[in-house]
């Protein structure tokens, strides 16, 4: 193994200020320069130490003691337990979907059954999460835990390297305290470190997908130290514990993501001022998925109200991404053109310019333009391939929407053509996606005919209560049957608007 060579410093504002970081980094590296490596685990006698030793209970020493020089039964025994430990902490971070609890119970299942010492620094995609435990001491969790910049430097310096590295630590010393706060950034850490007397610290970095993205630290109390068994031991643990943590800041980043798309997907609040009542329902096939190709979108003006509806082909944050670039096409779109059909048309363009990079393009949809005079809004409405938003009347009339047309990224030279009607109070627009009318039980669809039925009974009613109505008639047919696609509904309905002098 190498030395460690010293992280390069930071960078301060003023003269001075650097030139005591330059002195500090200069009074490390000749700590750091003194903390040799033997290649047989072996450690180099220290000048003699002021420090008070502090009892430490016994640990587990079946997994760490050098068992070399024993017969064959203690190196099958030992051997047997190091692959329960692996094992042991496998299933326990298989079951931790939050990185920093990964890394906490990381540091915990190594002070537990193996160390003495260990801390724990990954770097993701929203920063450093680190956390640390010395026996017999709380843990230092990681939202108590701040990666300084000087630890920062530090950390990735070693991750870089993509060698464990086994330190000497120098004795009390000024240079020791400074490497300690290179490494852990705390004074709590450090002085619980002293406390086992610790000679020396194991330091392996974490490599998953071909990059080093954090750091294992690892000691154990005074006389039991880490002979090349227990080295190759350690870096067996790492190599376990980064895929697991890797996989863990995958899915966290994932999930993150996704409820950022699902936050922008979701369409604003109506204004009181517009005169409409809104309300909308949505629900993700796929268990495993947060996000799926169904969105809503409503914008513009109060009295002059643009509405989207869509369905994209595929499932989860594909579907979602795509979703959202159809969404933004549209509404860049009618800032300039508000009529349905041109909305359609020029949104059909960019997603045919855009096929050769995009798989997820394909797309179902509804465009409306809803301007409101007095208590009537008046509907001018465009269908992409969607299934044709339904009208439901006061008196129990329902009336789909005549327009029809291809849907979007098929023909680069599509057209489509724009119904018109108007509502008034009572009347309900309730648009919705595949998922509600192909819902299957068995070989059996919900379709078209138990749609009109339930909206039939539903004449009248608020909007909140038609989404509501209409997803759990939806959901009853199902059954325990496999939902096959997501479900989205949207319903609204004018209101009266009450004058500013009432």
């Amino acid at each position: 193994m190498t030395s460690p060579q010293p992280p390069p410093p930071s960078h301060l504002d003023g003269p001075s200020e650097r030139a005591a970081e330059r002195a500090s980094d200069e009074r490390v590296t000749d700590a750091l320069e003194t903390a040799l490596h033997t290649a047989d685990g072996t450690q180099p006698s220290l000048p003699p130490t002021q420090r008070r030793s502090t009892a430490v209970r016994e640990r587990p020493m079946r997994l760490m003691s050098s068992a070399s020089e024993s017969g064959p039964r203690v190196q099958l025994a030992q051997s047997s337990s190091r692959a329960d430990f692996l094992s042991a902490l496998s299933r326990s971070l298989s079951a931790v979907q939050h990185p920093a609890r990964a890394v906490e119970t990381v540091v915990s299942t190594l002070v537990d059954g193996a160390v003495d010492f260990a801390q724990v620094t990954i770097r993701t995609e929203q920063g450093w999460l680190a956390a640390g435990q010395t026996v017999g001491f709380e843990p230092v969790l990681s939202s108590d835990y701040h990666v300084a910049r000087r630890q920062g430097t530090t950390i990735r310096t070693l991750m870089q390297r993509g060698i464990a590295e086994h330190w000497v630590l120098p004795p009390d010393t000024p240079e020791r305290v400074e490497v300690l706060d290179h490494l852990f950034g705390r004074t709590d850490l450090a002085e619980q470190l002293d406390t086992l007397d610790a000679a020396s610290l194991l330091l392996v970095p974490l490599n998953a997908r071909g990059r080093a993205f954090g750091l294992l630290a690892v000691a154990r109390a005074a006389g039991h130290g880490f002979d090349q068994a227990a080295v190759d031991f350690v870096e067996d643990v790492a190599q376990r514990v980064a895929v697991s943590l890797d996989a863990c800041c995958v899915v966290a980043e994932s999930r993150r993501v996704a409820a950022s798309l699902r936050d922008s997907l979701e369409p604003r609040p109506v204004a009181a001022g517009a005169g409409l009542d809104v309300a909308t329902y949505s629900r993700v096939a796929h268990e495993d998925a947060s996000v799926g190709g169904d969105f809503v979108d409503l914008h513009g003006p109060d009295d002059d109200l643009s509405l989207l509806m869509g369905d994209v082909v595929g499932h989860g944050v594909p579907a979602a991404i795509a979703a959202q670039r159809i969404r933004n096409s549209a509404r860049t779109i009618t800032a300039v053109d508000r009529d349905p059909a041109q909305v359609l048309e020029v949104t059909n363009r960019v997603l045919m310019a855009e096929s050769a990079h995009y798989a997820e393009n394909f797309a179902t949809a509804v465009s409306a333009r809803l301007r409101r005079t007095g208590d009537v809004v008046h509907v001018e409405i465009a269908v992409a391939g969607h299934p044709p938003p339904l009208v439901v009347r006061t008196d129990g009339t329902v009336e789909p929407v005549a327009a029809r047309g291809p849907a979007l990224a098929l023909k680069p030279d599509a057209r489509w053509r724009t119904d018109s009607f108007e509502l008034g109070l009572g009347d309900t627009l309730v648009c919705f996606t595949d998922g509600v009318t192909e819902a299957r039980r068995g070989a059996e669809f919900f379709g078209d005919a138990r749609l009109l039925e339930a909206l039939r009974d539903l004449a009248g009613a608020r909007p909140g209560a038609v989404v509501e109505r209409l997803a759990m008639a939806v959901a009853t047919f199902r059954g325990a049957h496999e939902e096959r696609d997501d479900t989205s509904i949207v319903a609204l309905q004018p209101v009266p608007v009450r004058s500013s002098t009432s």
